[in-house]
């Protein structure tokens, strides 16, 4: 029944995801109307060193433990679990109370020397003590993906969500705090009771799981450490590099901006517009993507311990080719109705602007993102953060050189040259790795004709219904519930989709047994 647990985690991992997008968006949405595009700069360059010491923290802990799950359990050597889980929740918790002392000590330098502005100190300061509990969960939620108990994770992360969001509300209605800089700290006490919160019910879930699952069986393992340096110190290191290089050049973009002529004020929220409202709402779609990507992880794990190369073919062809077919759908449909959106989530035309010009790159976004899950799952993880280290250790030097020159157009240009350089590297890695091919006329070409006609065909004929287009929200809807089976018959039409394809979904819901993996069809042009 695997192809029914697999199908089952992902559509778990989807509906939590889309719950959990959708709350963030309208809590970015509270959040503006709270602090403004500014304070939304400001809540960017704050998490944007914050994400710095969550690396250091936590980079690969969460893969490292999936991976040796998944190997103890494929070895069946499930008596070991408990000792193999303790050993990685203590490396990571390690590394975390390093870095949130390291953190808090260094809070006050950091926001008067590295960014400029003391507002971020006492934020810091509060996000620094969730660390521990950031990484303990980070431990657990790798284990609970290895075993297919994502719900559970999902559970967690669900809760979090809430706490954090109800004590950032509470805040907000009982202190009414009245500058930027408590708005923020406000803001980052929500996040870290959010945090503490996930982490114990998760823990409390993990140890149900285990006892149910092994007992009270107990065995010691051995050479984890081993394999937790193997994956967590490379990863640590290169991802250390590339979020130091991140964090420079998320404090450049502003001074960039103010550099070209724009006040501190106006360049702050210039940049907030960009990173806190118009990518977040791009990145929304990828919900449906993301939880069946994360799942490849094991399952390419697994069939590459097994040596079954058919299968890895198999799965990253038909990864691929979805996630070709949904991201391009996604961004014409988002390039048509960016107005729209960026009136309805924020009443800001210069919003909808941003949004329409970055929509093109939605397709690379995602395809990048799923090819790093699947590159994770075959051991390829180091490729991949060498790649992304070189992309940051570029934009750093083109945003340095270009933004006090072009200002926002400069640094629409500097992501759309990020995006394709990563992306294109990312994937030709995975290609050679699972040695497979595209069909880019099927993949690309005709799906991005059909997505055009599935979308603009409805808009034409719903434009002469007055009262849809005076409304933001009754229009997009409308074509969207129209345009999406208009999308799927035009690929069937024009053979982007065949019938081996709608076999092989069909599959996913049907109660027979899967195949052994080595029996998958080979299959290079995907």
């Amino acid at each position: 029944m695997r192809k029914r647990t697999f199908l089952f985690n992902a559509l778990c991992l989807t509906a939590s995801a889309f719950v959990m997008r959708l709350i963030n968006i309208g809590y970015r949405i509270y959040l503006t109307d709270k602090i403004g595009a500014e304070g939304m700069g400001l809540y960017q360059l704050i998490y944007a060193v914050f994400v710095f010491a969550i690396t250091v923290s936590t980079s690969g802990i969460s893969l490292s433990v999936t991976r040796i799950v998944t190997a103890v359990l494929s070895g069946g050597q499930r008596k070991t679990l408990r000792s193999c889980v303790r050993k990685c929740v203590l490396f990571s918790l390690s590394l975390s109370l390093l870095a949130a002392a390291a953190l808090i000590c260094c809070a006050g330098w950091i926001g008067n020397v590295i960014v400029g502005d003391d507002r971020v100190v006492r934020s810091l300061q509060v996000l620094a003590l969730g660390l521990p509990f950031m990484a303990a969960c980070s431990c657990l939620k790798g284990y609970f993906l290895a075993v297919r108990g994502v719900l559970k994770s999902a559970m967690g992360e669900l809760l979090e969500q809430f706490v954090t969001i109800s004590v950032t509300v509470a805040l907000f209605v009982v202190l009414s705090p009245a500058d930027v800089e408590r708005c923020c700290c406000a803001i980052m006490i929500g996040s870290t009771v959010g945090e503490m919160a996930s982490c114990l019910f998760t823990y409390g879930l993990y140890r149900a799981h285990l006892r149910k699952l092994i007992g009270k069986s107990h065995a010691k393992s051995t050479g984890v450490l081993r394999q937790i340096c193997h994956i967590v110190i490379p990863i640590t290191i290169s991802s250390t590099l590339r979020s130091g290089l991140s964090v420079i050049e998320n404090l450049l973009i502003p001074i960039g901006f103010r550099k070209n002529g724009a006040s501190a004020a106006s360049a702050l929220a210039e940049y907030g517009i960009i990173d806190g409202m118009v990518m977040p709402v791009l990145l929304f779609p990828f919900t449906f993507v993301q939880s069946f990507a994360s799942l490849l992880v094991p399952e390419m794990t697994e069939a590459l311990t097994l040596r079954h190369k058919n299968h890895i073919r198999y799965v990253s062809g038909r990864a691929i080719g979805a996630t070709l077919l949904f991201s391009i759908f996604t961004a014409v449909f988002c390039i048509c109705f960016s107005r729209e959106i960026g009136l309805l989530l924020y009443d800001s035309a210069e919003s909808a602007r941003l949004m329409q010009i970055l929509a093109p790159l939605i397709p690379l976004l995602y395809l990048d993102n799923v090819v790093d899950y699947l590159l994770k799952g075959l051991d390829q993880q180091l490729p991949s953060l060498r790649y992304n280290f070189i992309d940051t250790a570029i934009r750093v030097v083109l945003v340095y050189f270009l933004l006090p020159i072009a200002g926002t157009k400069g640094y629409l240009c500097i992501l759309f040259f990020s995006t394709i350089f990563n992306a294109a590297l990312s994937l030709h890695r995975l290609l050679k790795t699972a040695d497979l091919q595209i069909a880019v006329f099927r993949r690309v070409v005709l799906p991005s004709f059909c997505a055009l006609l599935a979308v603009i065909l409805p808009t034409l004929l719903l434009r002469s219904v007055p009262t849809l287009g005076s409304s933001l929200w009754a229009m997009p809807l409308c074509v969207l519930l129209l345009s999406v089976p208009c999308y799927i018959l035009l690929l069937r039409c024009v053979g982007s989709v065949r019938q081996e394809d709608v076999l092989w979904l069909r599959s996913l819901f049907s109660t027979t047994k899967k195949t052994a993996p080595q029996s998958c069809p080979i299959q290079k042009g995907s």
